[in-house]
């Protein structure tokens, strides 16, 4: 299939996430390859998520055998608890993730890297490390708009190129910040690429967490979030059948009015 037939649109990142489940959910294998899935951010007065959706997503993935929790996933991609402790101040925000960063490795299924670190800490074969995240920031506010200065790189050739048969870490492999308009005058577009994707275990807290990071580099870039996109070249049902998904199926379509789109 192609982009154009695999292009899902929400109104919101819950509306995007279960619009993207329906149609997993409905195809052959329950897999869209390739699919773009895109969501806008919210005006002002409205949320970004809707609490039903949420809901459902919660209990279902508590139900599971090994649950990963929504806000969890979303951490690996943007720490909001320590952004929301160093009150604003990046320097600050990025130094206290940056020194717990051997801690955060330690911790269970992050033994092959963590997204966040990638950005902040990505590695050469000497050790040296650079801040890309700061990087791009810099690079903009000094006045170079090169569109092609303004990304981060998630896989590294050196670490992930193995021959294992399982490995996880990374399915996030590279991340775009576009400016729309001249100057971003138009906002700014965060666009995720991702080799594969599971919605029902991951995705809602990929996307809750590339949310927060393009708000973050937005915020210090000087504009406004204008949507999250998100490339995958396969977006995969999840590990379980659908069978065992049926339940969140039917009731995740009976909170969506236009289901197949």
């Amino acid at each position: 299939m192609s982009f154009v037939q695999n292009t899902i649109v929400g109104r919101n990142l819950s509306d995007a996430w279960a619009k993207a489940l329906i149609r997993c959910h409905t195809v052959t294998g329950g897999v869209l390859a390739p699919a773009i899935v895109e969501f806008p951010t919210p005006a002002s007065g409205q949320s970004i998520e809707d609490g039903d959706v949420r809901r459902l997503v919660e209990a279902h993935l508590h139900s599971l055998d090994h649950p990963e929790r929504i806000e969890t996933v979303a951490g690996t991609i943007f720490p909001y608890s320590i952004w929301k402790w160093a009150r604003g101040d990046r320097a600050k925000f990025f130094s206290t993730y940056i020194k717990g960063i051997e801690r955060v490795l330690r911790c269970h299924g992050n033994c092959n890297g963590v997204y966040f670190a990638r950005m902040v800490a990505f590695p050469d074969e000497s050790g040296k490390t650079i801040n890309q995240l700061e990087q791009v920031i810099s690079t903009w506010k000094g006045g170079n708009h090169r569109h092609s200065a303004l990304q981060a790189a998630v896989f590294n050739p050196f670490k992930d190129l193995t021959d294992q048969r399982q490995r996880g870490f990374p399915c996030l492999q590279q991340l775009a910040f576009y400016p729309e308009g001249t100057n971003g005058v138009n906002g700014l577009s965060v666009v995720a690429f991702y080799a594969n994707q599971n919605l029902i275990e991951k995705g809602y807290g990929n996307y809750l967490g590339l949310y927060r990071l393009g708000e973050f580099m937005a915020h210090e870039m000087g504009l406004r979030l204008s949507k999250v996109v998100c490339v995958a070249s396969a977006l995969k049902l999840g590990k379980e059948s659908k069978t065992k998904s049926n339940q969140l199926f039917n009731d995740i379509k009976a909170l969506v009015s236009d289901a197949t789109a």
